[in-house]
């Protein structure tokens, strides 16, 4: 335990949080379509991740142009290992930070490209394993 962590419970969803936001082709933790998902702490908040006795739901940005079912199985598969549960992976957004196009040809591209990868939470919005 760190210094700044001195005096303070660590939860389970902050190792979580963390633990999800090592991985590189995640972008951030998500908060859900208005911010609903979320563990409230003592003086603080852990956006995109619930932790309770029966699951674990964790809501990512992922960046683009990652596959996106990819990176949800490699996030469930470390929270996986933390967790005696269940684990809920739900990829609530794309993110194109750092990923500008060269022309706007290229834009147009992107754009369809973002859009079709987008469908997949809406398919398989809780990705679990064997499916």
């Amino acid at each position: 335990m760190s210094t700044a962590d001195a005096g303070r419970e660590i939860d389970a969803a902050e190792i979580v949080a963390d633990a999800v936001l090592a991985i590189p082709e995640v972008a951030d933790l998500h908060g859900g379509q208005f911010g609903e998902v979320g563990t409230y702490l003592p003086g603080r908040r852990v956006t995109g991740v619930v932790v309770d006795e029966n699951s674990c739901a964790v809501h990512i940005s992922v960046h683009y142009p990652a596959d996106v079912r990819g990176v949800a199985e490699r996030v469930r598969a470390v929270v996986a290992r933390l967790v005696d549960v269940p684990v809920n992976v739900t990829v609530g957004d794309l993110s194109t930070a750092g990923y500008p196009p060269e022309n706007s040809e290229d834009a147009v591209t992107e754009l369809s490209t973002v859009t079709e990868l987008s469908t997949v939470t809406e398919i398989a919005p809780n990705i679990r394993e064997g499916n």
